[in-house]
Formats: structure tokens, sequence, C-alpha cells
């Protein structure tokens, strides 16, 4: 660490490069600000080489990918949450519905936590734009999230990504309408690509990464909620709550589209992203969902509804079940099963609208269908 580096004295967490101001942060080249070039370099040049011993030595299976699929340690297991579950699926037709007299209803169902006085972070999924394709977290999907922690009490509500593909956040905070609602809702943005860094030590990962660096505003928030669109995926089947984190890395550290946590696994650092970020609860956009060669390049497909609970494994795994999918045959869903809460139906409550009526069958993207694709992709990092 660089003589710059001092510790946040809230969380006692390493403030990176905190001798900048926020204005020359976001207005740097990726890479070069908060964290010293030299550092940049070394950090990721070293976690690279890791990553290739890690895959050559980590035990337990395979992953759709071809990567090893991790195996959890006593401790790992020890994180699981040891009480059952309960999920909402919340109906709502279209995005011009008001979804709030429901959302508020279910939302003492599921004895969402009181967010009084506290500050709230919403992390939608804004990875990418193509015009007509519901890539991202709709608008309407955004104030519904933000209208539900002001509901359950929040003092401050800020928006935050760090898109993966495009770095011109600019450009998808117009092109997907996500800009206008944020200043519609008279809320903060922060990019999180670009936002100070702390250094995070990781306890017990799947990853093999001793330290993830963060956002500062995200691990500052008192309270961090999944807002994601529900999509089919190319490497992992499906995405939904807690794939979304991938948006919280800062791609001026992990590079675009944040490609070192690929290249150690996908299920691997979700895992990692989970026990660090700790998200309180999600609200999952599945009003119009995406199925076919998603996260990016799919196909619309209505499903109308939202996912809410404050388990993003069973959270996850009622939207898997929605769209068709075991969800055991995802593999960070099956890991998850086992180190972050409940995966199995027999433990989690679905309430709301009924999952045999309301599921589908999701057109698979090809990577999952053809598996020789997959293990093709080993060693690709996109």
């Amino acid at each position: 660490m660089d003589h710059k580096e001092k510790r946040c004295p809230k969380t006692g967490r390493i403030i990176a490069g905190s001798g900048e101001s926020k204005t020359e942060a976001q207005s740097s080249a990726p890479g070069s600000a908060r964290i010293a070039r030299r550092t940049f370099i070394a950090g990721v040049a070293g976690s690279v080489a890791a990553a290739s011993s890690f895959s050559l030595t980590a035990c337990g299976g395979k992953t759709l990918t071809g990567k090893p699929l991790p195996k959890p340690t006593p401790e790992q297991a020890a994180r699981k949450r040891k009480t059952p579950s309960s999920v909402a699926l919340v109906p709502c037709a279209s995005y011009e519905d008001n979804p709030m007299p429901e959302l508020k209803k279910y939302a003492k169902e599921l004895k969402l936590p009181d967010l009084t006085g506290k500050t709230v972070l919403l992390k939608p999924n804004m990875v990418e734009f193509h015009p007509g394709s519901p890539v991202t977290t709709n608008p309407h999907a955004l104030k519904a999230a933000f209208e539900l922690a002001d509901y359950l009490g929040a003092k401050d509500i800020i928006i935050g990504e760090g898109p993966g593909h495009m770095r011109d956040t600019e450009f998808l905070l117009e092109a997907t309408g996500l800009g206008a609602m944020v200043k519609k809702l008279g809320a903060r943005f922060v990019d999180l690509n670009l936002d100070e860094l702390e250094a995070l030590d990781v306890k017990d990962g799947f990853s093999g990464l001793k330290q993830f660096f963060l956002p500062r505003t995200l691990m500052d928030a008192d309270v961090v909620v999944s807002v994601p669109k529900m999509k089919t995926h190319h490497w992992v089947g499906m995405t939904a709550s807690m794939k979304n984190f991938f948006g919280a890395v800062p791609g001026r550290k992990y590079g675009w589209p944040k490609n070192l946590l690929h290249m150690r696994g996908i299920p691997q650092c979700i895992l990692d992203l989970q026990d660090l970020i700790k998200p309180r609860f999600a609200l999952v956009d599945g009003v119009i969902a995406m199925e076919g060669d998603g996260p990016i390049n799919g196909t619309a497909k209505e499903m109308g509804f939202y996912v809410i609970g404050d388990d993003l494994a069973a959270v996850d795994a009622t939207c898997a079940r929605t769209m068709g999918f075991d969800p055991y045959e995802l593999d960070y869903l099956k890991i998850a099963g086992e180190v972050v809460g409940n995966v199995n139906a027999d433990a989690i409550t679905v309430l709301g609208l009924d999952i045999e009526r309301v599921k589908q069958k999701f057109e698979r993207p090809v990577t999952f269908k053809n598996k020789k694709l997959m293990e093709q992709s080993a060693n690709q990092a996109s």
C-alpha cells in the first residue's frame, strides 16, 4: 500500500488513495485515480498469475465453464442462513402500474428491515444498452425500489452502479432512462467504477483472492439493496440478485467486463462478494425479463412480477424456478444453498403469485445448451 492510504474512522477499513478529491477520481482515466499506477498494475498482474495457479489447484467438480467448482469448508458453511426463507412474487402486469400497495403489503409479510435513519444504496443493473431490449433494470423498477426503501424509513437513498461493458456511464444513464429517473426521484447517483476504493480482506473465500477493492460509497452505506433485471446468462445460466454485484466491482481496478472476476470463476466471485457486501434484501425486475443469449443479446420475456426477499439465495432460486430452471443445475446457486441461504424449495415459502401459474420455459443461452462451448470458454475473461 502507498503512503497516502489511511483507515476509515467509521469502519477501520483501508481507504485507497484517500488524498485525492472526488472530482479528481471521477475525471481521471480508469486505473489512474486513487490507486498509484504502479500499485494498480502490480496488483492486477499478481492477481492474474494467482488466478492461473488457483484454477489448477482448487478441488470439487467443475462449473459450467469448466472451472473448478468450490467445495465449501466448515467455516464457509457456517455462514448459511439457519432459518427458513420467504420470497414474494409481487404482481405487476406493466411498468405503468403502481406496485406500491402490493410492495408495502409484502414488505410487512416478509418482515423486511426497518430502515429508519439508515443510508441505503440501491444497486440496479446497467451493464449495457440495446434499444428496445430489456438489458437493464427498468427505470420504473428502480422507482419501486426507491419508494419501498423510503416507505421502510430510509434517511438517505443513493443509486450506485459500475457498468461492466460501457465505460461511458453518462451515456448509459441517458440512454436507459435511469438517469432521468434518478433526477426525478431527487437521488444521488455514484459511478461505482470511479468511486474511492477500500481494501477488504477476504477470509475463507472461494475466489482465492486475498483482498477485494470495493467502492467506498457502497461499503459505507448502512444497507445495500440489489435491484437487478431477471435474465438468462451465457456463462452461469441465469443472473438475478447475487450476480448483480459484479457491477459493484470497480472496472478501473478489475478491468472491463470485470475480467479478473471472470478468470477467477464467476460462481466463486459471486459468493465472495455476497459475503463482503452483505446485501439486506433484493427487488428483482421480472416484469419484463430476458431469455436466450443473455445477459445482453437476449430477447424480452413478459413475466409480470417483481421478486422480493431478504435471502438472496432464496430470491435467485425462486427466479430460477419461474424461468424453468432447476436451481441445482446453476453452479453458483448450488453452492449458495450451502453457504448463503435456502435454495431447496421445502425451505422457501413463496408469497403472492403461484410459481406453477406464472413460470415459463425460458430459451437458454447457446453456451448453456452446448457444454463444449462452455469448456472452450474456460480461460476467457468475458
